[in-house]
């Protein structure tokens, strides 16, 4: 694949990203362009790598778009819990490392832990190929899937959990949205770190699509107000959903275009 479509692909991925944050955080917030850009700079860097490499050589354009988002997420968790330094006042939930819901301080500290939420992803790919071995293509993609998914929620229990408290119902949508994301991306691929990174990058735009950006009134768990202090975002905000929707088409029409 030329190298053009690749990084069209990396854009379409960063402003899937980028379109959702603006929509959910922009009225607690304000609408920001650097962190809109770090979305786009992100996949697109994360796509010329794929390129380049060619590591992305063989894949499909929909297994691309699903690994692009998924590394352009990693690189966003990585910077905001690990590397970035911002004033936590405002946050019900922190959004740097935390534990027990004391904030970690220490840069040397968070980075090490940061190096330790990477070699962790690495550990659970190696660890679902072994157990997906000789499995039909479906079955491994429920195997990467549903592992990966657990792990978002094991993670993500810890997180928020200690702090707004922990439901089954919200634990168990990432192993469920993880497993329907390594199914579907076993349709397009074999290869082990492929089926990881669009079962990662799968999971995340269906549950944010899905119990996030379409429940009525929703607000990120994160921030102590109900409301936010920007009002006029909430009005403006409706024009990040076209170009959103079209991110979900593209992916669609992606995924058919076999």
């Amino acid at each position: 694949m030329p190298v053009s479509q690749v990084l069209a692909i990396g854009v379409a991925a960063g402003l899937h990203g980028a379109l959702y944050g603006a929509y959910k955080d922009s009225p607690h917030e304000s609408f920001l362009p650097r962190r809109f850009a770090r979305e786009l700079v992100f996949a697109v860097v994360a796509a010329a790598f794929l390129s380049l490499s060619h590591l992305g050589d063989g894949q499909t354009p929909f297994v691309l778009y699903l690994s692009v988002f998924a590394l352009s997420r990693i690189v966003t968790e990585f910077w905001k819990l690990f590397v970035r330094v911002e004033p936590q006042d405002g946050f019900r939930i922190p959004t740097q490392i935390h534990s027990m819901g004391h904030v970690v301080h220490n840069r040397v500290v968070r980075f090490a832990l940061g190096i330790g939420f990477l070699a962790s992803i690495y550990g659970m790919g190696r660890l679902f190929a072994f157990v997906s071995e000789g499995l039909p293509a479906w079955a491994g993609g429920l195997v990467f899937g549903g592992g990966i998914g657990l792990a978002l929620a094991a993670s993500g229990a810890y997180k928020d959990g200690l702090i707004e408290g922990f439901y089954w119902r919200k634990f168990l949508k990432s192993p469920v949205f993880g497993a329907l994301a390594g199914l579907v991306a076993s349709v397009h691929t074999a290869s082990p770190v492929y089926l990881l990174l669009c079962s990662i990058g799968g999971e995340r735009m269906i549950n944010e699509l899905l119990f996030k950006l379409l429940v009525k009134g929703y607000v990120p768990g994160k921030f102590r107000s109900m409301t936010g202090p920007f009002e006029h975002w909430m009005r403006r905000r409706r024009y990040f959903l076209a170009p959103y929707a079209a991110t979900w088409i593209l992916a669609v029409v992606l995924f058919f275009a076999m």
